[in-house]
């Protein structure tokens, strides 16, 4: 990219958007009558891909740093909600610019993806009051199991093998390794929190899964974000009343920079983009790239939060990133 042209999220789009093949139906949000399994046939990442997938769980990572800030002043569900507003602001001038239609069929289906994204993150949040951030972290970071274990199932194309199995446990021992420090025998109330942490992971590839089967070869990924975004918003400030949250109780620039961070780098760059990838790739082989995202999250944190760099960090970046060989290898 040329060093004078002005780079925003909306020119870092332009710029890594993945060319897929429904690129000549983008005007009108729609692909051709095709069945979902022609859009998947790509069943190994190119390293363009593989660099993007990197980077979004990167990204993720100075998530985690985000959120942390932004709940000094705006409570968790309140806040996502907020993102999910900024998210959707985003994409109805995105898709404006781009001249895409704001809704292009299969709405109860988009309905149903915003509810379980929404029902997720409000399981995932409450758990951390029952629970260890470490336990809460490794229980959603199953999500590639079940990915794996639903697309073997439900996905045609989509198998699970021997590299894929034997990948993800080797990621997933990572993970352990990075949070074992705070587990332990649970109590009845930390089994609760357990217990929400991994419906969590569950809702979190069941509306993969559901994409992939339903809107996938359907409507573009503009509508799959717009869907999951703008379905979401009554989701999270219908349960942030429900939970009796104090929505904002401090407000200051660093706040207010974490929850822009969060609605347009997050919610809309980096979900747009994951959406390309989950239109073109097998779900399995993209959900083993997110065990980077909690060794991302506590780079991030020794970096920013003056955390301390441990040698259980390095043997998890190991072992995740073999895994991750693991799983793409040939």
């Amino acid at each position: 990219m040329p060093h004078h042209v002005k780079m925003t999220p909306f020119h870092l789009l332009q710029y890594l958007e993945l060319p897929t093949r429904h690129h000549a139906y983008s005007r009108l949000g729609v692909r051709e009558s095709s069945s979902m399994d022609a859009f998947s046939a790509k069943e190994k990442l190119d390293v363009k891909s593989a660099s993007l997938l990197t980077a979004l769980c990167l990204l993720w990572g100075l998530n985690a740093v985000a959120i942390k800030v932004a709940n000094v002043g705006i409570d968790p569900i309140f806040g996502a909600g907020l993102r999910s507003v900024i998210a959707t602001a985003c994409l109805i001038l995105w898709m404006r610019f781009k001249r895409i239609p704001l809704f292009a069929g299969n709405l109860l289906d988009g309905i149903a993806v915003g509810l379980l994204f929404g029902v997720e993150f409000c399981l995932l949040y409450p758990s951390l009051l029952y629970t260890t951030a470490s336990s809460a972290w490794i229980l959603l970071y199953t999500t590639p199991f079940f990915h794996a274990i639903g697309a073997h199932f439900l996905l045609k194309g989509d198998r699970l093998n021997w590299n894929k199995g034997i990948g993800m446990l080797l990621a997933f021992a990572g993970i352990i390794v990075l949070l074992s420090k705070d587990i332990g025998l649970p109590s009845k109330e930390q089994l609760l929190g357990d217990f929400l942490a991994l419906l969590a992971a569950v809702l979190w590839a069941a509306t993969t899964i559901y994409i992939k089967r339903r809107l996938v070869g359907r409507v573009s990924h503009y509508h799959t974000l717009f869907y999951q975004a703008i379905f979401s918003i009554p989701v999270f400030f219908i349960a942030s009343a429900l939970f009796r949250e104090t929505p904002v109780h401090h407000i200051n620039t660093l706040i207010l920079l974490s929850v822009a961070f969060q609605g347009v780098i997050i919610a809309f760059v980096s979900y747009l983009l994951w959406f390309s990838l989950v239109h073109t790739y097998p779900a399995s082989l993209l959900s083993g790239f997110t065990f980077l995202t909690p060794l991302f999250a506590t780079l991030a944190g020794i970096v920013f939060l003056n955390e301390q760099l441990t040698v259980k960090l390095v043997v998890a970046l190991i072992l995740v990133s073999l895994g991750i060989y693991i799983v793409n290898r040939k």
